[in-house]
This record gives structure tokens, sequence and C-alpha cells, in this order.
């Protein structure tokens, strides 16, 4: 009997206790602006200033993804910056030339008030190369709808908001 004292001993030993399920962290939302009226004058996104410039109409939509959380900063109390990556090239008209590689972040600025994250607009794009421009206003929008899950890394809907005149990268 007593060679089957450790046995049972570990049969019936405590195992560990269960797992405690995660509680679900309650996802944000990002209120976005009503769409704006199509500016008929085109914006310009020029890396230098002798490169030949491409159309892009508006409607052109962009597969991005949100990069990281809302981080209020310590010293500008209810603002923040939204970061969202390219998933894929915007290409002028002819379908080869690449104007915005993938990887390009466009950076943007959201309001905190009363509790609730309002998106302004994009502030600049930062291209993987390490270069930054300004963003024209209004150029690009985020939706479609009123509002925005704010989930890192997860998709997001980016359409061109008004006529384009884009430098080719790389050039």
């Amino acid at each position: 009997m007593l060679p089957t004292l450790p046995l049972l001993a570990l049969l019936h030993a405590p195992g560990p206790a269960p797992a405690a399920v995660p509680t679900p962290v309650p996802v944000r939302s990002l209120r976005l602006p009503e769409p704006a009226r199509t500016v008929a004058s085109p914006a310009e996104i020029r890396l230098r200033p002798d490169g030949e410039a491409y159309a892009v109409r508006p409607g052109v939509r962009l597969e991005a993804r949100l990069e990281g959380d809302l981080v209020e900063p310590s010293t500008d109390p209810g603002r923040t910056l939204l970061r969202v990556t390219l998933r894929a090239p915007l290409r002028a008209q002819n379908g080869w030339t690449v104007l915005l590689p993938i990887g390009t972040q466009l950076v943007g600025q959201v309001h905190l008030l009363r509790g609730d994250y309002r998106f302004v607009d994009f502030q600049s794009l930062l291209l993987p190369d390490g270069r930054a421009l300004a963003a024209p206003e209004g150029s690009f929008r985020l939706g479609p709808g009123p509002s925005l899950a704010l989930q890192s890394g997860g998709p997001v809907a980016l359409t061109v908001a008004r006529p384009l005149r884009v430098e080719a990268f790389g050039r």
C-alpha cells in the first residue's frame, strides 16, 4: 500500500487554479466629422518643388490600419494624435506609379472633449524613408460612418476627400 500513496497524492493534488477569464476592455470610439463638400481646387503633396505631380480624384479608397492607442500628452491636455498606416499604396491612375507607398503614416489630430474623442483632420504624412510632409487640409477622410472603433491594429477605411496632385514617390 505504501507505493500507491505517492501516486494517490499526485492524482488528488490540487492543480493550478483555473485561469481567470479576462474582462473585455471596452473599445473606445472616435467621432468623425460629417463629410465636407469636395473642394474644387486640388491640393498638392510634393516631395520636391520640381517633381511631376499626378492627379488623384476624390473617392479613391485606401487600405489602412490604426497604429497604437490614443495617448493624451501631459503638456497639451485634451489633444492627442492618431496614426493610420497605409496597407496598400496610393497609385496614380496609370496603375503603376506609386504616389504614397505602403507604410506611409497619416498623423491626425484628435480632441478629447468631456470624455468624447473627436477627429479633427490629418496634419502630416510620414513616409517610410523618414521624410515628413504636411497633409493638405481636408485631403483624406476616415470613415464611412459617424464613428471609428479605436482598436490598435484594426482596419481603417480611408478615402481621398478632395482632388489631389501628388508627386511620385522614389523619383
